[in-house]
C-alpha cells in the first residue's frame, strides 16, 4: 500500500497559501464595502438623502427643507432589498432533448424597492421623487442591472413616473375544500428549493433562486402574518408547493405538472398586473440580452430618470451579448430616423416577454429574458 506523506516544509506552504488566499479574500470585501460606502455617500451628497444598512437592506430617508416633518416620520423612506435571481441564459447552451436546467441560467441581483408606509403616492412629490432618484442613482453606480417593485391596486402611476413598467401579472388562487398538505421542517427545505428551481427554469426567464435559507427566510416572513410554505405530496412524491398568508390567501403555486393546480386549486378572476420593473444600469442589462446573428436597430430611448438613457441610440446586438452607442443627433439629423421610438419602462418590459416593442425579423431575432415569475414576500 502506497502511503503519502507530506513533510513539515510542505504542510507550513500549504497553510501559508490557504491563509494567504482568506487574506485576500478579506481584503477584496473590504475593499467591495468600502466602495459601496463611498457610492452612498457621493448619493447622499448630490440628493439630498441620508442612506443606512439594516441588514442586507438598504434604507433611504429624505431631509430637506420643506419635507422636514415627512423626514422624520419612519414612514418616509425607501428600501433597497437585494435579491439573488435566475436571469435566463441567452444564447441558451447547446444540447438537444433536454430540458432546462440550472445550468441554462445566470445568476444575477435586482434589487426589490418598497416604500414603508406602503404606498408611495402618499409620499409628497417633492419627497417621493427625491428618494425615488437617489435610489435609482445608487443602483446604477452599483451596476445593478434591474429594479422590481411590488405594485398594490392602484399604485402603478406612482411607479410609472419613474420609468417602471408591469412585467407579471399574478393569478388568485383558493385551496380546494380537502385538499391534503403538510409544511416541511427545516431539513426538508433544501430538497423544496431544488424542486421549485428546477421546475421554474423550464418555464420562465426570470425568478427567485431558492435555496433552504431562502424557504428559512420565507417561513419568518410568513409566520408573522399567520402564514405557511406548504407542500403537495402523492404517495410519498413531491408534486407541488404554495405559499399563504394571513386569512388563507394563497401566494406562489408551484407544480411539476401545470394541470395538477386545477386539481388542488380554483382559479379566482383575472390575473391582476402586480410586479413592476425598471431597468437601472443600461450596459448591465444589454450584456445580458443577445440575438440570432449580428442586427442593428436605430432607437430612441426615453427615460424620465437617468439623462445618459435618454436620446437616439444605435443598438449592436450578436450572440454574445449588446450595447448601445448614442449617436449625436446635430450631426445626423437630416441622414438618421430611429427605427422605434420608446420608453425605458417598455424595453424592460419587452426583455421580459410582457410586451412586443414591434414584430419584423429584427425584433424577431432578439432572446428575450422573459416571462418573469415574481411571487417574493418582501
Amino acid at each position: 500500500m502506497a502511503v503519502c506523506h507530506m513533510s513539515f516544509g510542505n504542510a507550513y506552504d500549504f497553510c501559508a497559501e490557504k491563509n494567504c488566499k482568506a487574506g485576500m479574500e478579506m481584503e477584496q470585501i473590504i475593499k467591495s464595502e468600502l466602495a459601496e460606502q463611498e457610492i452612498r455617500s457621493g448619493v447622499e451628497a448630490r440628493h439630498g438623502v441620508l442612506t443606512s444598512r439594516c441588514g442586507e437592506q438598504i434604507i433611504f430617508r429624505a431631509m430637506a427643507e420643506g419635507i422636514a416633518q415627512e423626514a422624520d416620520n419612519a414612514s418616509a423612506a425607501l428600501r433597497l432589498t437585494p435579491c439573488a435571481a435566475a436571469l435566463r441564459r441567452n444564447p441558451p447552451l447547446p444540447g438537444a432533448n433536454r430540458l432546462p436546467c440550472m445550468a441554462d441560467v445566470v445568476r444575477v441581483v435586482p434589487h426589490y424597492i418598497s416604500d414603508a408606509a406602503g404606498d408611495m403616492a402618499a409620499l409628497s412629490a417633492d419627497c417621493g421623487k427625491k428618494l425615488m432618484s437617489a435610489a435609482l442613482a445608487y443602483q446604477n453606480r452599483m451596476r445593478v442591472p434591474f429594479a422590481l417593485v411590488n405594485v398594490g391596486t392602484g399604485q402603478g402611476e406612482a411607479y410609472a413616473q419613474y420609468g417602471f413598467h408591469y412585467i407579471y401579472d399574478k393569478p388568485a388562487y383558493r385551496l380546494r375544500e380537502g385538499a391534503a398538505y403538510s409544511v416541511p421542517d427545516k431539513s426538508g427545505q433544501l430538497a423544496l428549493a431544488h424542486f421549485v428551481n428546477a421546475v421554474l427554469c423550464r418555464r420562465y426567464g426570470l425568478f427567485a433562486i431558492r435555496s433552504a435559507a431562502y424557504y428559512e427566510k420565507l417561513q419568518e416572513r410568513l409566520a408573522a402574518r399567520g402564514g405557511k410554505v406548504c407542500v403537495i405530496r402523492e404517495d410519498g412524491k413531491l408534486k407541488g408547493c404554495f405559499t399563504y398568508t394571513d386569512a388563507e390567501t394563497i401566494g406562489e403555486v408551484v407544480f411539476e405538472d401545470e394541470t395538477d393546480i386545477g386539481r388542488y386549486f380554483t382559479t379566482e378572476n383575472e390575473k391582476r398586473p402586480a410586479t413592476m420593473a425598471r431597468i437601472v444600469n443600461l450596459s448591465e442589462m444589454l450584456s445580458h440580452i443577445s440575438s440570432k446573428g449580428k442586427v442593428t436597430i436605430a432607437i430612441r430611448l426615453q427615460d424620465p430618470v437617468f439623462a445618459q438613457n435618454d436620446g437616439l441610440f444605435i443598438w449592436y446586438l450578436d450572440e454574445s451579448g449588446s450595447r448601445m452607442e448614442r449617436v449625436d443627433e446635430a450631426k445626423e439629423k437630416n441622414t438618421m430616423r430611429p427605427e422605434i421610438t420608446t420608453t425605458i419602462g417598455e424595453l424592460t418590459a419587452f426583455f421580459f416577454g410582457y410586451i412586443k416593442l414591434k414584430q419584423n425579423m429584427k425584433f424577431d431575432s432578439i432572446y428575450l429574458s422573459g416571462p418573469a415569475w415574481i411571487h417574493e414576500t418582501i
